[in-house]
């Protein structure tokens, strides 16, 4: 059975919801939906899709989530309903998130949840139509945004939403009410957990960063996410492997230049994190394949991405060619971030 959106798909960036761009395939997906839920047989339709359809459509509907709180425009989040009623089936992470914060928004805006909560049980499954009715009835437990663990941002490319994640490591926020986990289903806290304070201020700054390299000849980015630091960065030994922030964003830098890379910006409270950013971006900066600098209490750290093909491909590996690489390839880059965080501050 042929999918009907197989020749479908968005660019990269679609999926920065952070650094929000307008793109023409979310008429032509909100098209297919409306046609869709028209049809004699809809379960025939659902059963016509793929996992890359159902991500597919799943992108669509949290990009009307965001456009309609940019644009303050009810029609926008029944269109994201609208999707949501006719996919198959909503995984808990969704529901969590990016549901609620549509309810979120929709009640700021004064949209009819009522009528919306029977519109959408006239197209779902009734799995899907059950979770919605809860998700409705527990709306007057939602009291801020962090609770559907989204973060607001304001960036060159104006409103944005940032998923927020945390680790389970240390005890130190296990009465943190902002918990959620690296998949952002809820879950009951355990003896070791931690996690960020958002900090919409790191996010957009690392918008600002990660515009900076899309600007630069050669080179693409990937979306923003909420991310940790990774103790093995630094050549730490902690009791856990994670170096504890406020908040922490990262993306990957695609080069056609050079080796590609990731990007990490992170805000470090030194009674926290136990070493002060200018200390963690020296110890990062003195190991092989790195850079990293700080600037007052935000780190950022470049690493570049191993060649798995390099590593375990045919060629023969030559001893001699270990002296000729370039143990420091990003350091090139370092002005360009200075640059952009001391703007910042």
């Amino acid at each position: 059975m042929t999918s009907p959106l197989a020749d479908l798909s968005y660019p990269s960036l679609a999926y920065d919801l952070v650094r929000y761009r307008e793109d023409a395939l979310d008429e032509t997906l909100w098209q297919f939906v409306a046609t869709s839920l028209e049809a004699d047989d809809i379960n025939a339709v659902r059963r016509q899709l793929d996992d890359d359809d159902l991500a597919l459509l799943t992108t669509f509907a949290r990009r009307r989530i965001v456009k309609a709180h940019r644009d303050h425009d009810v029609a926008l989040l029944v269109q994201a309903f609208d999707t949501y009623a006719f996919l198959p089936t909503l995984a808990a992470g969704e529901l969590v998130v990016w549901c609620n914060a549509g309810l979120f928004f929709g009640r700021d805006l004064g949209l009819d949840l009522e009528a919306l909560l029977e519109r959408f049980a006239a197209v779902a499954l009734a799995p899907t139509v059950e979770q919605m009715t809860i998700a409705v009835a527990s709306l007057d437990r939602l009291v801020s945004l962090d609770q559907c663990r989204l973060i607001e941002t304001n960036t060159a490319h104006g409103v944005g939403l940032l998923n927020t994640v945390a680790v389970r490591e240390t005890p130190a926020a296990m009465d943190d009410p902002i918990i959620g986990s690296t998949t952002t289903v809820a879950s009951s806290m355990s003896e070791f957990t931690a996690s960020y304070s958002p900090a919409s201020h790191v996010a957009n700054v690392a918008a600002a960063l990660a515009d900076a390299f899309e600007n630069e000849e050669g080179h693409a980015t990937t979306e923003l996410r909420h991310d940790q630091l990774l103790a093995a960065t630094f050549d730490l030994v902690t009791p856990g492997s994670l170096v504890p922030s406020r908040a922490c964003v990262s993306f990957h830098v695609d080069s056609e230049v050079g080796p590609s890379f990731t990007v990490a910006l992170a805000d470090i409270d030194p009674a926290l994190a136990g070493y002060r950013a200018e200390e963690l971006a020296d110890m990062a900066d003195d190991l092989v394949d790195q850079a990293a600098l700080a600037v007052g209490n935000l780190v950022a750290l470049l690493t570049v991405v191993p060649d798995f093909d390099d590593m375990f491909g045919d060629d023969v590996w030559d001893e001699s060619d270990e002296d000729e690489g370039d143990d420091d390839p990003l350091a090139v880059y370092l002005d360009l971030v200075r640059g952009v965080l001391e703007s910042a501050n």
